[in-house]
């Protein structure tokens, strides 16, 4: 009886330890929480937000639909360095359709599309069935280069409707349009240059404007004819499937500069260096541009409603034409020249108006 009478309070002293036992647990849980919430509250600050994932509103299924051509073509009277130019530019545009120099009087007229060059370019853009030109003048024996970019009046045809809803011929419409006018200066071919850039001819170019083409008004429209021109259709038979180059429009001082890049991805030789370079851009392989050329500064004159003339949307107003610059260092030098010779006359009429008194004791001797 003793016995057991010595074990009846072992049960309550077992409740009172595992009660403690309980309480220490719940606060060792409570400080875990408090410490993982400090440590969330450390990492979560210098934590990067990823930047959205912008997604083409144009979907692709990689056929040639986009069938637009560019007629490439130059007027009579170019030198080496332009037609050395218009070269390189049909080797990066696979699109492109050479066409012979252009010899058009300035009485050419067809109808009531315009004379001169502008009638002529169109007049042969509708034969060769292309919707975009880019055209280069050349004047006074090759010391002034124009380059005209435009959409012709091929581009602009539309297809009429029967009043059954049948789809007859194609109509075309002769205004075009719109076109601007270059000077184009500062021309450095790709055998000039030797860069150290290579690509792959007929590959697709990346197409980077400068962020003044989505502001300036003028510049908006020079943007979509330089992605007519410039910019590979998909698909095309002349084209190859890559994208390794990138051709920059930059605008600066009110022209644009031209420059064409290729893209190049480095592997990294070292675990070290790769693990540095996905640090710093998140990509193990560093990508970088290397020029290939070439390179060419356009200065904007005029941008034109039609098609190689019409209407003027826009004039550059700070744009001075060569032959006044010429003009003026002639008229400097002749400015010189008249400054020279009225020197010249002073001194002689100085010589002759020194007279030495004669000396009376000159002959005495």
């Amino acid at each position: 009886m003793a016995k057991k009478r010595k074990q009846e309070p072992e049960p309550e002293e077992e409740e009172e330890a595992v009660s403690s036992e309980e309480e220490q647990q719940q606060q060792e849980d409570s400080d875990d929480e408090n410490i993982s919430t400090e440590e969330e509250d450390e990492v979560a600050e210098p934590a990067i937000i990823p930047a959205p994932v912008i997604r083409s509103s144009i979907t692709s299924d990689g056929r040639y639909h986009n069938k637009q051509r560019l007629l490439l073509l130059s007027s009579r009277g170019v030198t080496a360095r332009y037609r050395h130019l218009l070269e390189d530019l049909r080797t990066l545009i696979p699109h492109s359709k050479k066409e012979s120099k252009l010899d058009v009087g300035k009485n050419y007229s067809n109808g009531s599309a315009g004379g001169g060059y502008g009638a002529a370019v169109n007049e042969i853009a509708e034969v060769r069935g292309c919707h975009t030109a880019l055209f280069l003048e050349c004047r006074k024996k090759g010391q002034d280069g124009y380059l005209w970019l435009g959409r012709t009046s091929h581009a602009n045809s539309a297809y009429k409707e029967d009043d059954s809803g049948n789809i007859s011929k194609k109509q075309l419409m002769i205004a075009g349009g719109p076109s601007v006018k270059f000077h184009i200066t500062n021309i450095h071919t790709m055998d000039e240059l030797k860069m150290t850039g290579n690509c792959m001819k007929g590959s697709r170019p990346v197409l980077s404007f400068d962020k003044a083409f989505d502001t300036l008004d003028h510049l908006k429209i020079v943007k979509h004819l330089m992605v007519d021109v410039f910019g590979t259709p998909r698909g095309h038979p002349k084209s190859k499937p890559f994208v390794d180059r990138v051709m920059g429009f930059y605008y600066a001082d009110g022209k644009i500069w031209v420059r064409n890049y290729q893209i190049m991805e480095e592997a990294a030789t070292t675990a070290k260096e790769a693990h540095a370079q996905k640090k710093l851009t998140g990509q193990t392989q560093a990508t970088s541009l290397i020029e290939i050329g070439p390179r060419f500064v356009l200065n904007p004159i005029r941008i034109f409603r039609g098609s190689f003339g019409g209407q003027t949307l826009w004039q550059n107003d700070e744009f001075v034409n060569p032959n006044a610059i010429r003009a003026l260092e002639k008229k400097k030098k002749g400015e010189e020249y008249v400054r020279r010779k009225g020197a010249e006359r002073q001194r002689k009429r100085r010589k002759e108006a020194i007279v030495v008194p004669e000396d009376p004791l000159a002959h005495v001797f």
